[in-house]
């Protein structure tokens, strides 16, 4: 395989440069890179060690005349398939062994920023906002899913972090976001569509076996994080008075996995402001509470340029049926020994089925302390 990285000068918040002079490509000569990206920590990032004699770097003690620095936009390929878009957030030198390590991010970085000013919506929808959000922070945005919904009006106050909003939309929506290998911001539906046993009549995109991929795997079922019982919550203005609307909800397949017990947790979600978008955050919680509940740890695989988070792994087992599993982590090393990837796969669940499930119990409006 063959791999490469290329480095761009800094030239703005949004641009960087692109001339023969302003960049520089290393091509087959790195010493260590690894990636480690993860749906559930948003910010992919990358570790690259490579030699640094001859290197256009940066003064040591600032200055513009070097390429290699903080917040310089770096994209790593392998066989000419971009892995990460991004910057570099940290470097070190070690003089003994002459090489640099670079610490990096991709770009849903910004997206962990605040605004700086106050940011008002009239009449518009909610991935309208979304888009604006991410434009906002330099950033280009696609749409693949979610649900999208109209809304009459928006504030965001100063010092608000721009993904708290997003995420409190894509609760509201039955979706999520992430940042692409080549650093666009992509909306997607929470969750591909599931059969539960209906086999290969699912989609899957990539078929591992333990005697051929993988050295080892480990599977289990963990019901630690999950809270069948949900309060969800939103402030409301009733007659220019401030309250809490609230519903509760159950999910009695959760209930009876509990064996009878009830785990009981309150979320505020500033966006639901009707039963309908309560009942699509408990959906969009009770979906991630039981695809956590299977994880399962294939380690080390041959590497795949290919894969990516969101897709799906059919995976054949020694003295097991054939299981379809979320792709939710990677961890990718290259090295001098070869190319191996780490996979974090989740059990797959019939999201309609789950969108469904929550059972009202409780509903009202109580007046907001002061």
């Amino acid at each position: 395989m063959g791999y490469s990285i290329t480095i761009y000068k800094k030239m703005g918040y949004v641009s960087y440069g692109t001339e023969d002079a302003d960049k520089i490509t290393i091509i087959n000569s790195l010493i260590d890179v690894k990636i480690n990206r993860a749906r559930d920590t948003q910010v992919t990032e990358a570790t690259v060690i490579m030699e640094y004699e001859k290197l256009p770097l940066a003064a040591f003690q600032g200055g513009n005349s070097g390429i290699i620095d903080n917040y310089a936009h770096i994209e790593i390929y392998f066989d000419n398939v971009i892995q990460l878009s991004g910057v570099i957030k940290k470097y070190e030198y070690n003089e003994e062994n002459k090489t640099i390590t670079l610490n990096c991010h991709d770009m849903f970085y910004r997206l962990l920023n605040a605004t700086d000013e106050d940011i008002n919506y009239g009449v518009t929808t909610a991935v309208n906002v979304i888009a604006d959000l991410v434009n906002r922070a330099g950033l280009n945005f696609y749409q693949e899913g979610g649900t999208n919904y109209s809304i009459s009006s928006l504030k965001i106050t100063e010092g608000t972090v721009y993904g708290d909003v997003i995420q409190s939309f894509l609760e509201t929506m039955h979706a999520i976001i992430r940042c692409n290998k080549a650093g666009t911001i992509v909306l997607e539906d929470q969750y591909p569509p599931y059969i539960e046993s209906g086999g290969d009549a699912n989609h899957f995109d990539w078929v591992y076996k333990d005697s051929t991929n993988n050295s080892s795997d480990n599977a289990g079922r963990d019901a630690t994080l999950m809270k069948n019982i949900l309060k969800i919550t939103c402030s409301v203005k009733i007659k220019n008075e401030d309250y809490i609307a609230f519903d509760k909800f159950e999910d009695p397949s959760m209930t009876s996995y509990l064996n009878g017990e009830r785990w009981y947790e309150i979320i505020d979600n500033s966006l639901a402001n009707t039963q309908e978008k309560r009942k699509a955050v408990a959906g969009w919680k009770y979906l991630e509470y039981w695809r956590k509940s299977t994880p399962l740890t294939v380690l080390p695989t041959l590497g795949n340029k290919n894969i990516d988070l969101g897709q799906v792994v059919k995976l054949l087992r020694d003295n097991t049926n054939p299981g379809y599993y979320l792709v939710v982590g990677i961890d990718t090393e290259v090295t001098g020994d070869g190319y191996t990837d780490t996979l974090q796969l989740e059990g797959m669940r019939d999201k309609t089925t789950i969108y469904e499930i929550p059972k009202l119990i409780a509903s009202g409006v109580m007046k907001e302390a002061s």
